[in-house]
């Protein structure tokens, strides 16, 4: 038993049910996965620095579709830039009014288990950590864990008070980048993203972020820190490029 099934790409046929229907797919669906999974792409067509034909070329060998590239190019150019463009232009102008940047290193993360004696414990970091002397202590509770983020010269202090036991993992040799946002960061969307994609360009492994705005704080590995720096330094003077 056979039936004829409509695709968008003209190449499919008629063939058996219960056999792969098509040696393509969905056109459409696949360049606007492709798009939609690379915001710099989408950033630099809104530029005009995109040439269409080799991202055509582009997306048929990575999605291995059995497509001309007219019929590719087509779809990208029908693909709709503006709503996407938008949301990052005004993240990126954002960022470029921060007030400050700032580093702390060399600093330690130490995880603990969660459970009430660690709860009984953590107010007694207070005591012994001077963060109003400048010291750093962040602390982030999740549903399974609790990290303790110190300078390096505290963790024999936080190892002391905890349970070796509940100390599940220590990761030393951190830097943290603190940008100083303007007011009413809470309300603009894709901050975070462009600057985690940015960073992630420069062949930066982000180890974790925390806001508590107007501070947004970035941690890398130590010798990541200068580099990372740089990176975030550029995306709020956009100028002195």
């Amino acid at each position: 038993m056979t039936k004829s099934i409509a695709m968008t790409d003209e190449v499919c046929k008629s063939v058996d049910l219960g056999v792969e229907v098509c040696k393509s797919v969905d056109i459409g669906d696949e360049v606007c996965s492709v798009l939609d999974e690379n915001p710099c792409i989408r950033m630099n067509m809104s530029k005009g620095l995109i040439n269409t034909r080799a991202l055509a070329r582009y997306i048929i060998r990575v999605r291995k579709l059995d497509s001309t590239i007219d019929a590719v190019i087509s779809t990208i150019r029908r693909y709709e830039l503006e709503s996407h463009e938008a949301l990052f232009e005004k993240a990126y102008e954002f960022i470029s009014r921060a007030i400050t940047i700032s580093t702390k290193s060399p600093l330690a993360d130490i995880a603990l288990i969660k459970d009430t004696e660690i709860q009984g414990l953590l107010p007694e970091l207070f005591s012994l950590i001077h963060y109003t002397q400048g010291d750093v202590l962040r602390i982030i509770q999740a549903d399974e864990a609790i990290k303790v983020l110190v300078d390096e010269k505290n963790v024999e202090k936080v190892k002391n008070l905890f349970p070796k036991d509940k100390i599940t993992k220590i990761n030393e040799n951190l830097g943290e980048v603190n940008i100083h946002m303007p007011e009413g960061g809470e309300e603009v969307l894709g901050i975070l993203v462009v600057a985690l994609n940015e960073l992630a360009i420069n062949g930066i492994n982000v180890q974790g972020t925390m806001t508590c705005y107007p501070e947004v704080l970035w941690f890398v590995k130590d010798k990541d820190l200068l580099k990372a720096y740089n990176v975030l330094y550029r995306l709020m003077h956009p100028k002195d490029k």
